[in-house]
């Protein structure tokens, strides 16, 4: 887990900063994120933030392998959640080390182990009942004494946590059986959220996990970062902003359009909700109030057709089950944090999409990274030949898997096509060579655009500026020149590959 002080943290969202602010943590990886995003949704949802019924991952088993930063995945939701974490480890050891670390990070936690004399134990159970403690650190062993069970009941556990889970199938069965007590104890407790983690589980311990802990059905989380729901496509376009207008009105909703700025996010719902009317669309970063952002979540949650304009500040912990498409208009810096923000889509397992809006300055931009490079994993992503899933999974260390839907293998391989935007402006001009000086054929060109999305979007809103960064972004690429004489000022494409984007 990278950690450094004084390091930039990648992310704006609440666990990004609690993580941040607890432990150091600079950067958090998919996997963790998915199992914390369940934690905090499943206590929402079951806390009564959500008309749904209870998730299937309230009660989940997460497998990653060692050195995934498993503990993490439960100390970060400790922080956010309302009311304690407990947690139970096979070891004295590993209790004290955790103790230690939780003390460094100044989170309060109390200790239960069965070696207490009964002021200590008392003195603890107290700091537990008065909510002092976010975190109780415990052992199997102590969880079989009626009293600490019964106290721990009232208290208002939030989430379970199991850590080495394998052990209920390694050591239960033999000399630990109070490994064997733990279902009764989860539902002596009745959390909210209750997790099992382990980096080793053979099919059949993990059954038996499944049956010990959670009556034979839980939710499995591998270290496989695959969502086989969501297909992921790259749209090549110069004018960002245009092309999310236009899949605003041909993909489903609900719909969110990560932006890279504040001002982008507040600029694109704008655009947005010129189009589609002002109670359609909404905008999420974290330069608003508390009241504003919490209002913004209730109404999004409750939407079943909005679309919302949102900074990666839009992140765990206010996630919405049922998003159909994910844009990005900026790219996100690495695979990672692509994968984490196009996981916002379909969370409820039916099919959604992810669409990175794709353009020649971004390829600029990446291509300053070394290719193996986690940025570099980017550009290779965008401009990829071959599967993208593939490549997503590739760059995450997960295992292959077979394409459930990207725009690469449903057009049969090849590299990404050109930019439908520039192709319009850049056919006119060859058909037009030399006819126009630049002023005519922007006014030309707006025409061309507005005429060609009339029917889609049933309004015009191609203007000047937005037909001036096409010529701009074409004249970049080397792909239309302003002649000299005789024809000086007219505008013509130039000769060779007619790829947009190379």
């Amino acid at each position: 887990m990278e950690h450094k002080e004084n390091a930039p943290v990648f992310g704006d969202d609440i666990v990004s900063r609690a993580a941040a602010s607890a432990f150091g943590i600079r950067y958090l990886y998919p996997m963790q994120r998915l199992v914390i995003a369940n934690i905090l949704d499943a206590a929402r949802i079951a806390g009564g933030g959500d008309d749904g019924e209870t998730p299937a991952f309230a009660r989940q088993i997460v497998l990653l392998p060692t050195g995934a930063g498993k503990s993490f995945c439960f100390l970060v939701p400790a922080l956010l959640l309302d009311g304690p974490t407990l947690v139970v480890y096979p070891l004295l050891s590993l209790m004290a080390d955790q103790k230690r670390k939780l003390d460094a990070a100044g989170i309060p936690c109390a200790v239960l182990t069965g070696g207490q004399g009964r002021e200590a134990r008392e003195r603890e159970l107290r700091r537990i009942a008065d909510g002092t403690a976010r975190v109780i650190i415990t052992n199997p062993e102590t969880l079989r004494g009626k009293e600490v069970l019964t106290r721990l009941a009232s208290s208002g556990i939030a989430h379970v946590a199991v850590d080495e889970a394998h052990c209920v199938g390694d050591w239960g069965d033999s000399f630990r059986p109070a490994y064997l007590e733990l279902g009764r104890v989860i539902d002596t407790l009745r959390p909210r959220v209750a997790t099992a983690f382990t980096a080793t589980a053979s099919e059949p311990v993990l059954e038996r996990i499944q049956e010990v802990l959670f009556g034979g059905e839980a939710y499995v989380i591998r270290g496989d970062a695959d969502r086989p729901n969501i297909r992921y496509s790259v749209t090549n376009c110069l004018n960002k902003r245009k092309e999310a207008l236009r899949l605003s009105a041909i993909c489903p909703r609900p719909m969110i359009v990560f932006c890279g700025t504040r001002y982008k996010a507040e600029d694109m719902a704008k655009e947005l909700a010129a189009l589609h009317g002002r109670e359609a669309v909404r905008f999420y970063h974290a330069g608003m109030e508390k009241e504003e952002r919490k209002a913004v979540e209730d109404w999004f949650f409750s939407s079943d057709g909005g679309m919302l304009c949102a900074t990666c500040a839009y992140g765990m912990g206010v996630d919405k089950r049922d998003v159909r498409t994910i844009v990005h208009l900026e790219s996100p810096a690495t695979v990672e944090e692509y994968m984490q923000e196009s996981g916002r889509a379909g969370r409820d397992g039916k099919a959604s999409s992810a669409i990175l809006l794709w353009s020649p300055n971004d390829s600029r931009k990446f291509a300053g990274y070394a290719p193996d490079s986690r940025e570099g994993r980017m550009l290779r992503y965008a401009r990829a030949g071959a599967c993208r899933r593939q490549m997503l999974l590739e760059a995450l260390g997960c295992t292959m898997t077979v394409c459930s839907g990207c725009d690469v293998c449903d057009r049969g391989g090849g590299e990404s096509p050109v930019a439908e935007d520039g192709a319009l402006a850049l056919s006119f001009i060859r058909k037009h060579r030399k006819l126009y000086d630049r002023d005519s054929l922007s006014s030309e060109l707006i025409r061309q655009y507005n005429r060609a999305w009339l029917l889609l979007l049933h309004v015009n809103v191609w203007e000047h500026s937005d037909v001036e960064q096409v010529l701009d972004s074409l004249e970049a690429e080397g792909r239309i020149r302003q002649c000299r004489f005789p024809w000086k000022g007219r505008v013509a494409d130039c000769k060779g590959p007619r790829k947009l984007l190379e």
